[in-house]
C-alpha cells in the first residue's frame, strides 16, 4: 500500500513546515518507502531545497519530499475566499483526488508536531473514506443539546457531535474520489454559504456522519489549562486529559504560533516545538 503525506501553504509557513516534517522523520522507524508531498505557491529556492535533503541528512532515505506548484484548478475558486482563508485552503480537499497513485494520504496543517510513528496514523484507517478528529470547541459545545442542535441546522450537517477538524485528515484516495470530483469540488466551493471555517464545514457537509473518527491524541488542538473556563461534563474533560498523556500528533490551534518569539512557552508541547526546531538548526549547521 502506498502511502503520503501531504503540507499546503503560502506565505511565510515554511519554517512550521520544516519543523513538522523534522518530527515525522525523527519518529519514523519503518524501512517502508513513504512520500512527503509538499505543495507551495513559493518560488523554488535554497530553503526548499534544504528541506528535501532532511531524510539524507538524518538517515531516512526511505523517505522522500517533493515540492509541487499548487494546481490550475485553484484558480477557478471565486467565492468563500478571505486573506484568512484563501484557496490554498481547500487544496487539502481536492489533492487526494488528484493523487490516485497514493492508496491513502494524510494531511497535516504546517502547525503540527508528530510524536509517533507515522504509520501508526496511517493504520487508523480500514476500509473507510476519510478520517479525521473532532473539533475541540465543538466538542466541548455540543454536551449542551440546545446548543448540538442549533450546530446540526447552522452548518446543515448530520450530526454536529461528530463535526471534524480539518487540521488532520487521512484518506483512503480511491474511495474518496469516487464520491467526489474536482468539478463538483469547486462548484461546491464556489456555491456554498459557510459560516465561520470554510473547508472544514464543506468536509463535514460532505462526509457527515459516515467520517471515522480518531481519538482526541491524533489531533491534540488545546492544552489543558483551557478546560478551565469550560463548563462540560466531567467526562468531557477527563477523555482530553487522558489524550494528552498520550499525544500522537500536536495541533498548534491558538495563535500565536510557537515558532513566534514574543511569547514564553505555553506548556511542554510549545518547548517540544522549539527543541526540534533548535535541532533543526544544528542538522543544517
Amino acid at each position: 500500500m502506498k502511502k503520503a503525506i501531504f503540507y499546503t501553504y503560502s506565505g511565510d509557513y515554511e519554517w512550521l513546515v520544516a519543523v513538522s516534517i523534522k518530527s515525522i522523520i525523527d519518529h519514523y522507524i519503518s524501512e517502508e518507502v513513504i512520500d512527503i508531498l509538499v505543495f507551495t505557491d513559493k518560488k523554488f529556492d535554497d530553503q526548499q531545497a534544504t528541506i528535501k535533503k532532511l531524510p539524507k541528512l538524518s538517515g531516512k532515505t526511505q523517505i522522500k519530499i517533493s515540492f509541487w506548484r499548487f494546481p490550475d484548478w485553484i484558480n477557478r475558486i471565486t467565492n468563500n475566499i478571505s486573506k484568512r482563508f484563501p484557496a490554498v485552503t481547500f487544496l487539502r480537499l481536492g489533492i487526494p483526488i488528484e493523487f490516485q497513485e497514493f492508496d491513502t494520504m494524510l494531511y497535516l496543517d504546517a502547525d503540527t508536531l508528530v510524536y509517533t510513528d507515522i504509520h501508526d496514523v496511517f493504520n487508523q484507517l480500514k476500509s473507510e473514506t476519510i478520517a479525521g478528529v473532532l473539533d475541540i470547541f465543538h466538542y466541548l459545545n455540543t454536551s449542551d443539546a440546545k446548543i448540538l442542535k442549533q450546530y446540526n441546522e447552522t452548518y446543515h450537517i448530520a450530526d454536529a457531535s461528530k463535526y471534524i477538524n480539518s487540521g488532520v485528515l487521512l484518506y483512503n484516495n480511491q474511495r474518496y474520489a469516487q464520491k467526489w470530483t474536482i468539478e463538483a469540488l469547486v462548484n461546491d466551493i464556489n456555491e456554498g454559504q459557510f459560516k465561520h471555517f470554510p473547508d472544514q464545514e464543506l468536509i463535514n457537509k460532505k462526509f457527515n456522519p459516515n467520517i471515522l473518527i480518531l481519538a482526541h491524541e491524533y489531533n491534540y488542538q488545546e492544552n489543558n489549562a483551557f478546560l478551565n473556563h469550560w463548563h462540560v461534563p466531567e467526562n468531557y474533560k477527563k477523555t482530553l486529559i487522558a489524550a494528552e498523556q498520550k499525544v500522537k500528533i500536536k495541533h498548534f490551534l491558538p495563535l500565536p504560533k510557537p515558532s513566534s518569539p514574543l511569547i514564553g512557552f505555553r506548556d511542554h508541547f510549545d518547548s517540544d516545538w522549539w527543541q526540534t526546531a533548535t535541532e533543526l538548526k544544528h542538522l543544517l549547521s
